[in-house]
């Protein structure tokens, strides 16, 4: 790079001139550290994460619903959703999805991925609803799913980011022919004649088995079973108009879900037993070798640093009583928006555009935990086991900045 000749230049000051071009064409995640640093983990206080199912279980409300909605009242399988995905997604292999992600603004510029894919245009811009947890099929089922029936779902909360809104919805992406396909979430009334919409923060799922769960913050976790799924497209009793409000509209006597194809009915909640100090902001599940699964759900926090508890399988599919994790940390970093385990700890950090790292922090030992740039605005965590990676998804609203993507995982520091 050539320096414009303008009279002598001293040797500090070609020096100095050099590191200010230097460091300008460093993008801003690669020129800095999580601020405040990254500490070693200490343990944590489990007995503060009660749980307790809610005096609501809507089991078999949630059926009585999809008997009441679906066609001749018949279950809808998650195959069959995921075989009308219709919304497409790129991949890196296109040279726009690639160069707008990767680019200058981009929310993967700097950022060394393995995989990636770009949602539709209208998708990736729309300020009303912003993409937070991540989960898939390698987390539901412990074995190897068909190819054709791979699938990673992420939810979305209606509002720009930091906010709620009104709504919660879950996308499903099927990576055999990668397109998605937008799913509702509601909550059925005791009856199981009715429904009203869900509003969640949704900054964590798990896809466990046929239970979906997303974290609701001070709430605690809200449960949906895929077997009752509710089709609402191609159904005489449904309506998949716009302009119709969610619930059974009185005049035509359909059920409508504000122009959605499918809706995905609660069946209960775990509620929070100490919602005034305690948080469930993201989640995640660890299929390990020679073990049953174990659930992770962790702290967003600015101020201090969290915790990451861990919860056995048996517990959190329960469905009764109170119960606790059986292993808490405190995170090794404030601002947490996802947390995985895997031989070591791994932490989504980030609280601003310009700002994303994937920490890794090994719990055993007073060992400094080691850090890399993450992508712009990245959330929860999902491993997907058969490509070794650690996958999350960008919030921030624009073609570029809102992205899921994969990479390999740091070594354990």
């Amino acid at each position: 790079m050539k320096i414009p000749r303008r009279g002598r230049v001293t040797g500090t000051m070609l020096f100095l001139a050099v590191l200010g071009m230097l460091a300008a064409a460093v993008p801003a995640a690669l020129a800095a550290a999580p601020n405040p640093p990254p500490v070693p983990m200490q343990p944590g206080t489990p007995g503060a994460f009660a749980l307790r199912w809610g005096d609501e279980d809507l089991r078999v409300s949630a059926r009585k619903l999809r008997a009441a909605v679906n066609p001749n009242g018949a279950q809808v399988t998650v195959a069959s959703m995921l075989n009308a995905a219709n919304i497409p997604a790129q991949t890196q292999d296109n040279t726009g999805c690639r160069n707008q992600a990767t680019g200058s603004g981009g929310a993967l510029q700097g950022v060394d991925v393995e995989a990636f894919y770009c949602l539709r245009h209208d998708d990736a811009v729309d300020a009303d609803w912003t993409p937070q947890g991540i989960s898939g099929t390698e987390d539901a089922e412990p074995e190897d799913v068909p190819v054709d029936q791979r699938a990673i779902v992420f939810s979305w909360h209606e509002g720009p980011p930091g906010g709620s809104g009104m709504g919660t919805r879950l996308s499903f992406l099927k990576t055999a022919n990668n397109k998605y396909i937008h799913v509702l979430l509601v909550v059925p009334n005791e009856a199981g004649t009715d429904y009203s919409e869900v509003a969640l923060h949704a900054g964590g799922i798990a896809w466990y088995r046929n239970y979906i769960f997303v974290t609701a913050n001070t709430g605690g976790l809200r449960v949906f079973d895929t077997t009752n799924l509710l089709q609402l497209a191609h159904n005489p009793k449904g309506s998949t108009s716009k302009t119709c409000k969610t619930g059974l509209d009185e005049r035509s006597g359909r059920y409508c879900g504000r122009g959605y194809d499918y809706l995905l009915p609660e069946i209960g909640r775990w509620d929070n037993s100490n919602s005034t100090t305690t948080r469930y902001d993201s989640m995640s599940l660890e299929r390990a070798p020679g073990r049953a699964p174990e659930f992770m759900t962790s702290e967003y926090r600015t101020n201090s640093v969290g915790q990451v508890v861990r919860w056995t399988d048996t517990a959190l599919t329960s469905f009764q009583g109170t119960i606790h994790p059986f292993r808490a940390w405190f995170q090794p970093v404030r601002y947490v928006q996802g947390a995985f385990s895997r031989s070591c700890y791994y932490f989504n950090t980030g609280h601003s555009p310009s700002t994303g790292y994937l920490v890794a922090a090994n719990a055993t030992g007073n060992t400094k935990p080691v850090s890399q740039p993450g992508g712009q605005g990245l959330q929860d965590l999902y491993w997907l086991r058969s490509a070794e990676q650690l996958w999350t998804l960008t919030e921030y609203p624009g073609d570029g900045k809102r992205v899921l993507y994969g990479v390999s995982r740091p070594k354990c520091p």
